[in-house]
């Protein structure tokens, strides 16, 4: 089997999100966060940390040279490749569906696993998720729920940080579509969506329409990941932490989340269980 990692990226507080004002907290720094997220994928990445990286730009917001050259040192391959569609996109996590797409056409790896930029990788993941014949999408637990969308069809709603899907589904090929057809549309489901948080949600609300749709075999996994606004520590079981492969938190975070709190609790409890 042959693996990559693959993600959008834009430069460093010059994004769409920024752009397109959807978000005043949205200035984030994409190229640290990428190259934190990288570097513990390298790091801590078990039998994947070699796999190969694919970092794509998809707009007129490109990265800056030191970013380039942090990237050939840690094997990343950076791909700088302006898409026209991108001026259309109501927000910059439309990057995400299209980026999946140009690497599902152009690439031959069996395995795509996509995370989120701020996500830095704990310990190797699982065998049983990165080789399933499911794709593997995460879910808000019941707790994040409360700080997202209203939930789908009776169903939390689900976090598009983590995907794993085999190339040949062509799932991000049905995403991008799905998430075209949406924007601008007056589906009512997204109506209702759009009318609670606007267009930030469209990339994820689209996630919720495959998977509602059952024409993918998708298996969803929930509380694999500790950081802003995310299941507190202490509110995890040991079993539960036990699965918990990411540290999800931006460089720029919430002041009313206590990063330094969280990280104490998360290392003392991991400490205790040993």
């Amino acid at each position: 089997m042959k693996y990559a990692l693959i993600g959008a990226i834009e430069s460093e507080f010059n994004d769409t999100n920024v752009n397109t004002g959807i978000c005043e907290a949205c200035k984030r720094r994409l190229e640290s966060e990428a190259i934190e997220c990288f570097t513990a994928w390298r790091k801590n990445g078990g039998w994947l940390k070699d796999i190969d990286i694919y970092a794509v730009c998809p707009t007129k917001n490109i990265i800056s040279e030191e970013t380039k050259e942090k990237f050939k040192e840690l094997n990343v391959t950076y791909i700088e490749e302006y898409q026209p569609v991108t001026e259309t996109f109501t927000s910059g996590f439309l990057n995400i569906p299209l980026v999946g797409m140009m690497m599902e056409q152009r690439l031959d790896h069996d395995v795509f696993i996509k995370i989120d930029l701020d996500m830095n990788l704990i310990k190797p993941l699982p065998e049983r998720w990165v080789n399933s014949e499911q794709i593997i999408v995460g879910q808000y637990d019941d707790y994040c729920t409360k700080m997202q969308r209203v939930p789908v069809d009776g169903n939390n709603p689900l976090d598009t940080g983590f995907v794993i899907s085999k190339r040949t589904t062509k799932l991000y090929h049905k995403f991008f579509e799905t998430v075209m057809s949406l924007m601008g549309s007056d589906d009512p489901e997204w109506q209702r969506v759009k009318a609670q948080t606007g267009e930030y949600f469209l990339e994820e609300f689209a996630m919720d329409r495959i998977y509602a749709s059952g024409e993918f075999d998708i298996q969803l996994v929930q509380k694999y990941q500790v950081g802003e606004w995310y299941t507190p520590v202490n509110e995890l079981s040991d079993d539960e932490l036990r699965e918990v492969y990411f540290w999800h938190e931006h460089l720029e975070y919430d002041p009313l989340y206590d990063k330094f709190r969280e990280k104490i609790d998360f290392f003392k409890r991991m400490k205790d269980m040993t």
